[in-house]
């Protein structure tokens, strides 16, 4: 690759993260509803046509954004999930979770407004979740082959021991409640207990 190409690379991958950042900005901030390909192009500093280089429409840019998102997500929350125990790695993922998602940023904030769209929840987005949070469900079968976690599908072990970090980072994010240290490590608790087979006990594992 000589020189040329490599700005040109460069400055096309820029362009493409500030169109995001600027969806992202703005529908944390006004919601779904709020959002416009000519809003994106003022936030973002770029020409209205220059969007249309990257994006066919505005679904396309919400669905890149989100599976942007879910990146930024994976990247955060598996950081060292090879480390430790099989309780040691659940914890450290489950308050990574937690302290990831309690954070009032435009991505959290954006994520809430389009997670439930149809046009967005595709094969495609199925896909690429498998992909980001592989580790977790190998965790999860790790677990399993050694008899401490419940012989259960992995989707629903993730509701019974990651959804509930999600649902309490939620609800403080919007300042519903302002949790405690040591309730937020007794939640913990908990949801990792919730999912061990019955004869298991922490002390044994």
């Amino acid at each position: 690759m000589n020189e040329r190409s490599f700005i040109l690379g460069y400055t096309m991958h820029n362009k493409y993260e500030l169109i995001l950042r600027a969806a992202e900005k703005i529908i944390a901030a006004g919601g779904i509803q709020g959002l416009s390909m000519q809003l994106v192009a003022t936030e973002a500093g770029v020409a209205a046509g220059t969007i249309y280089r990257y994006f066919k429409d505005k679904d396309q840019l919400i669905l890149e954004l989100r599976k942007d998102v879910l990146s930024q997500v994976a990247s955060a929350i598996l950081e060292d999930h090879q480390i430790g125990t099989i309780e040691q790695r659940f914890k450290r993922i489950w308050m990574k979770m937690y302290n990831y998602g309690k954070q009032p940023s435009p991505a959290n904030l954006s994520y809430e407004q389009y997670a439930n769209l149809p046009v967005i929840n595709t094969q495609e987005i199925r896909q690429l979740e498998m992909q980001l949070f592989a580790p977790l469900q190998q965790l999860f079968e790790q677990g399993k082959a050694q008899g401490l976690i419940q012989p259960l599908h992995p989707r629903m072990l993730y509701a019974l021991a990651m959804e509930p970090a999600m649902t309490m980072a939620r609800t403080c994010r919007r300042g519903l409640i302002d949790y405690q240290p040591k309730d937020i490590t007794f939640a913990c608790d908990l949801c990792w207990r919730a999912i061990l087979s019955p004869n298991t006990t922490t002390a044994t594992i």
